[in-house]
């Protein structure tokens, strides 16, 4: 294939690279796709159900520290020994959930716990977005489980007067 005109050759290159960096990093989930997330998806629900019900009695302080290595877990994925540490991702993710959480918590009615809420979703997916973490089904549903613990654990306006999950106890 002879491209007949030189700006072609740049073009046909700028395609190739761009079609080789979709390959080697995969589907990528915009924001709009990850908030549709199907709260009512068999395996989902089982997933939250699951995690819900293992860190039942479980103190709040754990569960922030589950919900740390959780989000750790996920944003370190496909990392390589002696990569930069995801602290403040971690760090990143809780704050925004926690806004996120208190924007609908502090205001509105309070969600079923033992059903997974899509409000409790979106935000998942709001904050696992602005850390650029992929997640998968099985992640937000799990996040979402550890999160709706803390909710509970909480009398609202303790979670309402919270500046970090620090604070919970």
């Amino acid at each position: 294939m002879t491209p007949g005109k030189p700006g072609e050759v740049q073009r046909l290159r700028r395609c190739c690279q761009a079609l080789i960096c979709a390959f080697l990093l995969g589907p990528v989930a915009s924001p709009t796709q990850s908030a549709a997330q199907p709260v009512d998806d068999p395996r989902f629900r089982e997933a939250y159900q699951r995690q819900y019900e293992a860190i039942k009695g479980v103190a709040s302080d754990m569960v922030v520290m589950e919900l740390r290595d959780r989000v750790e877990l996920i944003a370190s994925r496909g990392s390589q020994v002696g990569a930069a540490s995801n602290y403040p991702r971690v760090r990143g993710f809780e704050s925004t959930l926690l806004q996120g959480l208190q924007k609908v918590v502090c205001r509105g009615p309070s969600a079923d716990p033992a059903r997974p809420s899509p409000i409790m979703v979106e935000r998942i997916n709001a904050a696992a977005t602005a850390q650029h973490l992929r997640t998968q089904t099985s992640d937000v549903a799990e996040l979402a489980a550890l999160a709706q613990r803390l909710l509970d654990s909480q009398p609202r306006e303790r979670w309402c007067a919270l500046r970090s999950l620090d604070d919970i106890r």
